[in-house]
């Protein structure tokens, strides 16, 4: 019998050991994600520290956006359809609002086509080059609080401008099903940025 998809996610309580035990080749992914990773290398380390360390903690450590590490090491494993699907119900429960989250969908069938930085710039991106900007590359915490407060305040025809050091998928996702569409540009190996405008 094939093994349940769901049941082969990696969450947020899995220790960077047994990931790691099970996922040799996601050390990789984790080192690339932040340099403070690369202590993994250390024997010692690993057989230590990772042993009680959960991809939580460990993702505070790393400075590192928690979903999108998650995202990044299920999608590894190609998983990251599945990954984004549990989400989205996660968050369905807890909102209990009852939406479909389809812009999720979209957004992973979008993304299986190639990143939005490689389809032809909106027409209204011009304008959205004046947003205000959230670098979250500088925050220490976990950004996604923060950015869904400000997507609240944001009017139709309005946006932001996030600057982050990769594609923040899941975060995207959430956006979108707010009604945001978005752009991403890639200015260089650290530096992506992501213009986002509320639909009118």
């Amino acid at each position: 019998m094939a093994e349940n998809p769901e049941s082969r996610l990696i969450r947020k309580d899995h220790t960077v050991y047994e990931v790691l035990t099970r996922y040799p080749e996601l050390k990789e992914v984790l080192q690339e994600l932040s340099p403070r990773f690369k202590r993994l290398d250390n024997p010692v380390a690993f057989n230590t520290l990772a042993r009680v360390t959960t991809l939580e903690r460990a993702a505070k450590i790393g400075k590192v956006y928690l979903r999108e590490m998650l995202y990044q090491l299920n999608d590894a494993l190609g998983l990251g359809e599945e990954f984004l699907a549990s989400e989205k119900a996660a968050i369905q429960e807890s909102l209990r609002s009852g939406k479909a989250l389809k812009k999720v969908v979209e957004l992973v069938e979008k993304r299986s086509g190639g990143s939005a930085s490689s389809s032809s710039p909106p027409a209204w991106l011009e304008g959205a080059r004046r947003f205000p900007l959230l670098d979250l590359r500088a925050l220490a915490e976990d950004p996604f609080d923060r950015v869904m407060k400000l997507a609240e305040g944001v009017k139709p025809g309005e946006g932001f401008i996030l600057i982050q050091s990769f594609e923040p998928i899941p975060l995207l996702a959430h956006l979108s099903q707010k009604g945001f569409l978005y752009y991403t540009e890639r200015i260089g190996g650290e530096e992506y940025r992501i213009y986002l405008i509320k639909e009118t």
